[in-house]
């Protein structure tokens, strides 16, 4: 008897521990978007090269990467939130549908972690480059 309550207070703790990291997420995802706000402009050379004239308008302000990444980062966020809300929704059916719904939102959550790092480090990677 005391095994099956372990069991139950474990699982609930590990419905607990996807609900934060969504939410970690999320939080993550809103503190890039300040940090993309607050890059400063590159400074413009004095006798730019042929090269340098030749680059895209955006340039100066290197945001198109990373709004890109993070759009993708975002809608994958997203799509966690979805799982994560079908997930909660299955708890009442089968265990079956339980597992599928929880490896799914795993899977998920760790996806949009790998994009969310992606896009911190090309944050990083631009502050290192001024």
């Amino acid at each position: 008897m005391e095994q099956t309550i372990i069991v139950r207070v474990l699982k609930r703790a590990e419905d607990f521990g996807l609900l934060l990291c969504f939410l970690a997420l999320l939080m993550v995802e809103t503190g890039y978007v300040a940090w993309l706000e607050r890059l400063p402009v590159f400074p413009a050379p004095e006798q730019p090269s042929l090269f340098i004239v030749l680059l895209p308008p955006w340039y100066g302000r290197p945001r198109v990467e990373v709004t890109m990444l993070l759009t993708v980062s975002g809608g994958m966020i997203a799509w966690s939130a979805l799982s994560l809300a079908a997930f909660f929704r299955s708890k009442r059916r089968a265990v079956a549908t339980v597992d599928a719904h929880r490896s799914a939102v795993i899977h998920r959550l760790k996806r949009a972690a790998f994009w969310a790092a992606l896009a911190g480090a090309d944050l990083i990677a631009i502050q290192l480059r001024r």
